[in-house]
């Protein structure tokens, strides 16, 4: 009876009904778990995905992420270590099309309603780098990306 009752359980983690995904790491990727959803509650994705809008810059103890335009998501998975912050950054290439869903993007295909990264500079965090156009700048890495308005 034991041994049903825990294969039971496993079944449901596994098939994603608890509620619970996986949280990228530093490096890794992540997309918008509901779209819907005003609150950030990211999930892994493969880097090379579609969906792979954001990439993990950091995994901070603190309360702020690095000074820039990081997304952030607030962790209290762990009683022992506290509450995690982890910033995300744009995980995008010039060319690349977006669209805007509450505070964060959507990499889609380019047509009407879309806005386009038309540059991607790495090594700098400097808006006058887009003038004219929407920016998003980082500090840890330095990057600035420049959007269509």
């Amino acid at each position: 009876m034991k041994f049903s009752v825990l294969v039971a359980v496993l079944a449901l983690l596994l098939s994603g009904c608890s509620g619970w995904h996986e949280q990228a790491g530093v490096g890794e990727c992540a997309k918008q778990v509901d779209v819907n959803d005003t609150s950030v509650d990211m999930a892994e994705v493969d880097c090379s995905s579609q969906e792979a809008a954001y990439r993990v810059s950091s995994r901070e103890k603190r309360t702020m992420c690095p000074t820039g335009d990081y997304l952030d998501e607030t962790s209290g998975r762990s009683r022992r270590t506290g509450k995690t912050r982890y910033c995300y950054v744009l995980n995008v290439e010039e060319g690349d099309c977006l669209k805007a869903t509450n505070q964060y993007f959507q990499k889609v295909s380019c047509g009407a309603g879309t806005r386009k990264v038309t540059k991607v500079v790495d090594g700098k965090s400097d808006r006058m780098l887009c003038v004219g156009q929407d920016s998003k700048t980082y500090s840890q890495p330095q990057r600035t990306i420049c959007i269509t308005k």
